[in-house]
Order: C-alpha cells, then sequence, then structure tokens
C-alpha cells in the first residue's frame, strides 16, 4: 500500500523556517542602511568636526587668559610691602628722647636763694628810732586805738605793760613781745596796737639806718 503525502502539511513545515528567513534578511537590510547612513553624516559633516576641533583651541585661550589674569600682581599687594628701615626714623625718635630730656630738665625747679641774713640790731644806737611825730603823736595813737578787754574791765584789771619791739632799717616793726605785763587779755591788746602803729623813723649809727630795739610802757587804766 503506497504512502500518501499531504501538500499542506509540507508547506506548513516549511513556513517557520521561511519566515526566520525573512526576519534575517529584512534586519540585515535594516542594518546596512543605518550604517551606511552613519557613513554619510560622518562625510557630511566635515564643517561640524572643524568646529568641534576649534572649539578647545577657544577653550585653550580662555585658560590662557584667565592663567593670565591670574598671575598679574594686585596693586593691594604692592601697597601692603613693609618699608625698609631708614636712619631718619632713628633720628627721630633721638629727637624725641632729646625732647623728653629737655622737658624733664626744664620741670627741676632752681633751688630758691638762701635769704640774706638780717642786719644786725644795734643796742645802743647813735640816735633812737622814734614815733612819727614824737611821744605826744604816739600817746594819742594809743588812747585812740586801744581796745579795753570787756574781761579785763568785769575782773578790774589794770595796769601798766611794759613792751620790746625792733625797728628796722625801713621803720617796720617785729618781734613784738612783753616785758612785763598785768593779765593775758590785756597784754594781748598791748601787743596788738603796738603791731598796728604806722612806721617808725629808724635808728641810726654812724649817719647809717640800723636795726634797733624800743621799749615802751602802756597804761590801761579803768574810768
Amino acid at each position: 500500500m503506497a504512502v500518501k503525502k499531504n501538500p499542506d502539511y509540507d508547506n506548513e513545515r516549511m513556513r517557520l523556517p521561511l519566515l526566520f528567513l525573512g526576519f534575517f534578511i529584512v534586519g540585515s537590510l535594516i542594518t546596512l542602511s543605518f550604517s551606511y547612513k552613519n557613513e554619510v553624516e560622518i562625510v557630511n559633516d566635515g564643517k561640524d568636526d572643524q568646529e568641534v576641533k576649534d572649539i578647545p583651541e577657544e577653550n585653550e585661550v580662555i585658560e590662557e587668559e584667565e592663567e593670565i589674569v591670574e598671575n598679574e600682581p594686585p596693586e593691594v599687594e604692592q601697597l601692603e610691602t613693609p618699608p625698609e628701615p631708614s636712619e631718619e626714623i632713628e633720628l627721630a625718635e633721638n629727637k624725641d628722647e632729646d625732647e623728653q630730656q629737655q622737658v624733664e630738665t626744664e620741670e627741676i625747679p632752681d633751688e630758691p636763694e638762701a635769704p640774706a641774713p638780717p642786719a644786725e640790731i644795734v643796742e645802743y644806737p647813735d640816735v633812737e628810732a622814734g614815733f612819727p611825730g614824737g611821744t605826744a603823736a604816739m600817746k594819742k595813737f594809743l588812747a585812740e586805738n586801744i581796745k579795753y578787754p570787756e574781761i579785763a574791765m568785769e575782773l578790774g584789771d589794770a595796769g601798766r605793760v611794759f613792751i620790746e619791739f625792733v625797728v628796722n632799717k625801713d621803720g617796720s616793726i617785729e618781734q613784738v613781745k612783753i616785758l612785763r605785763g598785768v593779765s593775758k587779755e590785756i597784754d594781748l591788746e598791748a601787743k596788738r596796737v603796738v603791731r598796728s602803729m604806722p612806721k617808725w623813723k629808724p635808728a641810726e649809727s654812724k649817719g647809717e639806718a640800723v636795726r634797733a630795739r624800743c621799749r615802751i610802757p602802756i597804761n590801761f587804766i579803768l574810768q
């Protein structure tokens, strides 16, 4: 008995390999087309290559300019450079020291001159010192200027006070002291009134004015 072949079965079995073969051919054509396009683009884009090549050169120029700008020394740094020491500064410092020494020297006070020793007191001059206007004028002055102390009046103190003083060459009076007194209040008043006297006529010795002592009594009488 002979076996019969089914033509539909044979066609169905060959369909799958043919389909794969068709896919392969189509994929190859697509791949070739993309490869061709890329090659053409690379050839036709020569200008783009030049532009791409030119870009690094511009970047290099910019970088060089930046380096030049960065390497330029700023003016501020030159101003901050400290000046070298000079002899003028030392001279100025020495001048200041000299001025300080001069000021210190000026501040030192001069030693006061020693006062001249007082003239010698002549105990027995040729001409005695006298009150201006004489003894009568002196009595009038005492009567008008003596203020009797109230305490002495209440206690009834009265009497004669002997007083001594020195008449200088210019007639001024100093070194007033009581030789014999009555009471504290009366003695103080006697000294006060003598110190208030006007300048006396100075004593004389050998025709020159000299310092001399004078002694006078002053009476304190209650009325």
